[in-house]
């Protein structure tokens, strides 16, 4: 399920792009922004994994926007004119529609996000260790030594058993880094070592002596996950 969310100022394309989005079964619309000063405190505190983004709006643009996210989700710029393709394409935005968008236009763009995200996992590094600084040293991780991640701002924290790191990084990059097979994002700022789970107690999961919270979104998928009797 790809979490994503719409931002333009107009009323009516506003309205045209929702109705696209729910044409779509894998995708979940978390948020609706009239503006990008709205956005950019939605994409602060939400998990988002793709924004709708219109250019031309008020106080904000949607390249000013894009420019000041720490953490760029994939973004499809939606917009009357097309002499904005070039500079967009500079941000690595996923693709350019010109409005109207009709359905056909909006499933190529959906398909390109799809495989820039198919993409961004076959790349990614998912060995038995990660690297961390630490002062002026890479220290080296074992992953069967991480026991969960949480996000910290721009940063996230790495957990094992006798040792916190701090690394910069996003969730999402922690995701690509860490094999599937033993790590699951349980929350927007949890990703847990599965093994690791000593308890689940209706929304928290208990690893020794952490609670972690279970988020709405992740819930399906851990219950998938777990061997249950």
């Amino acid at each position: 399920m790809i979490r994503c969310a719409i931002v333009d100022d107009e009323e009516m394309s506003r309205k045209n792009i929702e109705q696209l989005v729910k044409r779509v079964s894998d995708l979940k619309l978390v948020a609706v922004c009239s503006d990008a000063v709205e956005a950019s405190n939605v994409l602060r505190k939400e998990d988002v994994d793709l924004v709708f983004l219109d250019v031309e709006m008020p106080e904000m643009t949607g390249i000013e926007l894009i420019k000041s996210l720490t953490r760029k989700p994939e973004i499809v710029l939606i917009t009357s004119k097309e002499n904005y393709a070039v500079e967009a394409f500079d941000y690595d935005v996923a693709d350019y529609i010109v409005k109207p968008a009709t359905y056909d236009r909006f499933l190529k763009a959906y398909d390109r996000v799809i495989a820039r995200l198919k993409s961004d996992e076959e790349q990614a590094v998912q060995s038995d260790a990660v690297f961390v600084k630490v002062d002026t040293q890479l220290v080296k991780v074992k992953t069967s030594d991480i026991l969960w991640v949480e996000a910290f701002g721009d940063y996230v924290n790495i957990f094992t058993e006798t040792d916190k790191f701090i690394v910069h990084s996003t969730m999402k990059g922690m995701e690509n880094k860490l094999s599937p097979e033993h790590f699951l994002r349980v929350h927007r700022s949890y990703i847990v070592r599965l093994e690791k789970i000593k308890a689940i107690e209706e929304t928290i999961i208990i690893i020794g002596k952490k609670l972690i919270p279970i988020g709405d979104s992740y819930r399906s998928s851990l219950m998938k996950r777990l061997n249950m009797l």
